[in-house]
């Protein structure tokens, strides 16, 4: 297993790796300062390869500054910066972190380097330590994302990469116990090549696979924005249409609409304020979802005005979910809610069914039925569910 050859030395390659961590620090950190602050991780993950660099730049002084320094500092530095991509990654994902398990492992690793550098030095034992530390942080690191795995391409680059480092870790550990570990840091055989340059490339496209997952979320919160009304948080007038027209036009025998009315909302308004009736219209919304439950989408029509779209769904059911959507909002507010003063809401509810043997009616006529229901319903009196003829 020959040494490579000079230009490639290890010495070259850690430089190399921490210049790379350094330039990739820089693009993820003015990306953060872009993005909103609902996508987390950024900070830990600008600051990451910025801590590596000053690990590497203390490898490559490896005979030139003290060992304490360039073993001990370099070697629970790079597993800091380690530490950080976790820290991000759980913030990313789970919206917190804790690694302190981890750092206080970091803190055990950099005792075992002093003693096996100034006490008692021995560089196999150094290196079974570390690599073995390096290969399981890794792993943990990937199992994270496999637990939230999606269609991202950017959180399967991730996987790939943290799974391949720690498998090169792995090998480099097997490489020590097989006796192939060499006599120190910079001799250049091939499974310390492998070793070094693997680190380089990971440095490289784990900032890549982070600026992919971080401009996903982006986008993805963007079309959510673009479809939700921003007061309740319920889909908006335009998005609920448009799956109305997707239910249609996929075919199905069955589908239901309720129009929803909240009954005298106005006076809440005009006897409270409109802070009172924005809190009355979020908590309408959250009775309405808890009795839709996952048997359709919710969104605002208008003002204090609501569409229940109901795909598979019969007349039959369709008008036990709105007696049920208006059991859940007749519920009184409790005495130590902020809007127990509005004692509780009514509402009215039309409901219309298209089914097998409708002929080629179209989503807008079974709008336009529950539509009329719904104003039958209020000419009625308000405060019941009434079906289309």
């Amino acid at each position: 297993m020959g040494a490579l050859p000079a230009i490639l030395d290890p010495r070259s390659v850690i430089i190399l790796a921490g210049l790379m961590g350094v330039v990739m620090a820089l693009v993820v950190f003015f990306m953060r300062r872009s993005y909103p602050a609902t996508i987390q991780g950024l900070d830990e993950w600008s600051q990451a390869p910025l801590m590596a660099f000053v690990s590497t730049m203390l490898f490559a002084a490896r005979g030139f500054f003290p060992d304490f320094l360039t073993i001990v500092v370099a070697n629970f530095v790079l597993y800091q910066a380690c530490i950080l991509y976790y820290a991000g990654s759980q913030k990313f994902l789970l919206g917190r972190r804790d690694t302190r398990g981890w750092t206080v492992l970091n803190g055990c690793l950099a005792l075992a380097m002093f003693w096996f550098s100034s006490v008692k030095p021995d560089f196999e034992t150094r290196l079974l330590l570390i690599t073995l530390a390096v290969s399981a942080l890794f792993f943990f690191h990937a199992q994270l994302y496999m637990r939230h795995e999606g269609r991202v391409f950017g959180k399967r680059l991730m996987i790939g990469l943290l799974l391949a480092q720690a498998l090169v870790a792995g090998l480099r550990f097997l490489s020590v116990v097989a006796g192939l570990a060499g006599s120190s840091l910079m001799d250049g055989t091939w499974i310390q090549s492998l070793y070094i340059s693997m680190y380089s490339f990971t440095v490289l496209l784990l900032s890549i696979a982070v600026i992919l997952m971080a401009t996903d979320r982006v986008h993805t919160e963007f079309e959510y924005l673009a479809t939700r009304d921003p007061l309740t948080g319920a889909l908006n007038r335009r998005a609920v249409l448009d799956a109305c027209g997707a239910v249609f036009a996929s075919g199905r025998r069955r589908m239901a609409l309720l129009m929803v009315d909240l009954d005298h909302f106005k006076d809440i308004n005009d006897r409270f304020g409109h802070q009172m009736g924005d809190a009355v219209l979020r908590e309408a919304v959250g009775r309405m979802q808890r009795a839709i439950g996952d048997k359709g989408l919710l969104g605002r029509y208008g003002g204090e005005e609501f569409v229940v779209l109901l795909p598979d769904v019969g007349k039959a059911e369709a008008m036990e979910i709105a007696a049920r959507l208006k059991q859940n909002i007749d519920e009184p507010f409790p005495a130590d809610s902020p809007m127990a003063a509005v004692g509780s809401m009514a509402v009215s509810i039309g409901v219309a069914a298209s089914e097998s043997g409708m002929g080629s009616i179209g989503v807008d006529d079974v709008l336009a039925l529950a539509d009329a229901a719904l104003y039958r319903a209020k000419a009625m009196g308000r405060d019941q569910v009434i079906a289309a003829a």
